[in-house]
């Protein structure tokens, strides 16, 4: 699988979502790594429980031991308040998981490949360590929903939030999986797609399903609708809304495997750079039989790029990545999107490679290295 984007894909971001689907070599699949059971369907003002059993009847979680960037993803889970209003004060160990997070990430074809749109759109650095201090202010850099630093992009996203008896964000199925598991999450039915199939009816649902409308209690608080992709990898999700939010629009009507989505992304303003506020997919409609065919206008890359508004790289100016991806070479721009400069990240991100990678400060398994922090965290997560 090619991580370098073609001219199209730079062109169309409905075009590079559906490359990163197929870049997705994590993604687990439906009937081998788990099983899902819809169940019945309504509409989102609907509160009555409509399915009586969970939606992953089981999860194989020891496959999970397969992919680093799983645990390295299940690791950050416990690390958040749910409560809105209560400050998120992340420990060194904390922060140093996020740190090991990134560099997994950053390693797989699906960040890879948005990693090259970016910088052929000069919206990131060709710098791979920048690159992960702007992942680090859009997605772990805290910021205020009622207090101080109570929230950030990664914890509304992936391990969700309560304000009020409502949950917010929780846009993840690992999460939901994870959660639905330890009893905490209920279940309450999917949610019908907002596009009826062609003869006027609602498709079916199966088990099969890569993305759901879903509504749930979390802790016995309501989520009265959410939409999460199934089966997905953590680098694909993250790598997604990365593109989206910096490449894109608000709203982002793109193709992702058979399904027609709207991909939503808020931000939170900063000067250092714009934090994630919320980013999650609405079901339009499954395309499964219709010939990939859509109701609306794929969504364009962003058009304030340098080299779309300025003319300043056409497609015979475009420079193929290739294999130089990773070897830390600067372009001599500046990005649109400013990486926050090390001076300005907390004493623990300064301070990450020199800790992760055998720093006196770092844990032991951080000491030996990304390989052998994975294999102590998978031990202790999954009990081998």
């Amino acid at each position: 699988m090619k991580s370098a984007p073609t001219y199209h894909e730079l062109d169309s971001l409905s075009a590079a979502c559906q490359q990163l689907w197929q870049l997705d070599a994590n993604r687990l699949q439906p009937g081998q790594h788990y099983d899902l059971k819809p169940q019945q369907g309504k509409k989102s003002y609907m509160e009555r429980d409509v399915a009586p059993a969970p939606l992953f009847v089981q999860v194989n979680w020891a496959a999970l031991q397969q992919h680093s960037t799983y645990a390295l993803f299940f690791a950050l889970l416990d690390n958040y308040h749910a409560q809105v209003g209560e400050a998120e004060h992340l420990t060194a160990a904390q922060n140093l998981e996020v740190q090991q997070f990134l560099d997994g990430v950053v390693q797989t074809q699906c960040m890879q490949y948005v990693h090259q749109i970016l910088i052929q759109q000069q919206l990131a650095d060709r710098d791979v360590s920048s690159f992960k201090q702007q992942l680090y202010q859009m997605w772990f850099r805290s910021y205020t929903r009622e207090v101080r630093d109570d929230s950030s992009g990664f914890e509304h996203v992936f391990v969700g939030e309560a304000r009020d008896g409502k949950i917010l964000g929780l846009h993840n199925w690992i999460q939901f999986s994870n959660q639905e598991r330890q009893g905490k999450l209920d279940y309450k039915g999917y949610i019908f797609p907002r596009v009826h199939s062609l003869g006027g009816q609602q498709e079916e649902v199966d088990a099969n399903e890569r993305m759901l409308s879903v509504q749930f209690t979390w802790n016995g608080q309501l989520k009265d609708v959410s939409s999460m992709f199934i089966g997905t990898s953590p680098e694909f999700e993250l790598a997604l809304y990365t593109l989206c939010f910096l490449a894109g629009q608000e709203e982002n009507i793109v193709q992702v495997g058979d399904y027609e989505v709207k991909i939503k992304v808020y931000r939170i303003k900063s000067k250092y750079g714009d934090k994630v506020g919320s980013a999650y997919p609405e079901l339009i409609q499954k395309l499964s039989g219709r010939a990939g065919a859509t109701t609306h206008a794929p969504a364009p890359l962003q058009q304030q790029a340098p080299w779309h508004s300025q003319g300043q790289q056409s497609n015979a100016q475009y420079q193929h990545p290739g294999a130089d991806y990773g070897q830390g070479h600067q372009t001599g721009f500046a990005p649109q999107q400013q990486a926050q400069p090390h001076a300005q990240q907390p004493a623990a991100f300064q301070q990450g490679q020199q800790q992760a990678w055998g720093g006196q400060q770092a844990s032991e398994p951080a000491q030996q290295g990304c390989g052998g922090f994975v294999k102590a965290l998978l031990g202790a997560l999954f009990g081998k």
